[in-house]
């Protein structure tokens, strides 16, 4: 596999392993001596789970070939069937696409494989190098950039699509990076966002079953950023234009037992975990942006 030596999927975590252990370089692959995350939180992450999910049976060495290419697939299975069309996976050939939030990069990489132009902006402690080398291991290209303050390096208008990830970020939506996303969006262009839902099924649970605790203990949030509403994401994003916003995302474990019979298509929709956004820059941006020779020669 690679020519990595017999790791596990997942730390032991009697081991007592640092988040950033620094690692061999692997035979004929990148260097492995840069930091690394926990491999058991970077896969729990990108298949938005709760940290306490038993692991699975088969266990492949973390970063390998065959542990990235299990995550793809689980992503995009079962609780994760919604992720593909919610963020439109193969509608946006040939244009421009801004991924925020990229995590070890899957969908990234599922952006380039359909013809899209993928630039992935990531901060530092988001390991941009593991997201390099998933897309090495496709033979697949895309434009990386660092993101130190919440202002975009891009010029204006430079983005057909721009998709954000921010299930993980640490606070709510900047106000900044939001004016930031509108300012490199092309008029017209679409924003999709993913964030954490607040009338979750966990929000739920406490209503209804306050006593819950002396029977059952529900799994920990699978997101980590503050939870928000959909009238909240309209305010936020106020400055675009046809605001839609879906409800999806949810495991049957998350659910006490007696609520487990109800079909999960239908539960996800009311009291799903992560929040679908997608809006629209308004076209009237592109008038504003004409100048006064363009105007003329309109006329």
């Amino acid at each position: 596999m690679d020519g990595f030596s017999s790791l596990r999927l997942f730390a032991d975590e009697s081991s007592g392993s640092s988040d950033h252990t620094p690692l061999p370089k692997a035979a004929g692959g990148s260097d492995l001596t840069l930091p690394r995350p926990d491999p058991h939180v970077a896969a729990t992450r990108e298949l938005i789970r709760p940290p306490t999910v038993r692991r699975g049976r088969r266990e492949y060495e973390p970063f390998s070939a065959a542990w990235f290419e299990e995550l793809e697939q689980k992503r995009y299975q079962r609780h994760g069937a919604w992720l593909p069309h919610a963020l439109e996976f193969g509608r946006h050939p040939g244009e421009s696409l801004l991924l925020l939030g990229c995590g070890l990069g899957t969908d990234a990489v599922r952006y380039a494989r359909t013809g899209t132009n993928v630039t992935v902006a990531t901060e530092s402690d988001e390991h941009p190098h593991i997201v390099r080398d998933n897309f090495a291991r496709h033979a697949l290209s895309a434009e990386f950039a660092a993101l130190d303050t919440p202002f975009l390096p891009f010029n204006d208008g430079q983005f057909d699509v721009v998709t954000w990830n921010a299930l993980y970020d640490a606070g709510k939506p900047n106000p900044v990076r939001v004016a930031e996303l509108h300012r490199v969006l092309k008029p017209g262009g679409k924003l999709i966002g993913l964030f954490p839902a607040r009338f979750d099924a966990a929000f739920w649970q406490d209503i209804l079953i306050p006593l819950q605790r002396l029977w059952w203990r529900r799994p920990p949030d699978p997101a980590t950023a503050p939870k928000t509403t959909a009238r909240e994401l309209r305010r936020v994003f106020g400055q675009f234009a046809e605001h839609r916003i879906l409800k999806r995302h949810l495991r049957r474990g998350e659910l006490p037992h007696a609520w487990r019979v109800l079909p999960l298509m239908l539960l996800e929709r009311w009291i799903g975990r992560v929040l679908v956004l997608k809006a629209k820059k308004p076209i009237q941006f592109a008038r504003l942006q004409l100048t006064p020779e363009d105007d003329r020669l309109a006329a």
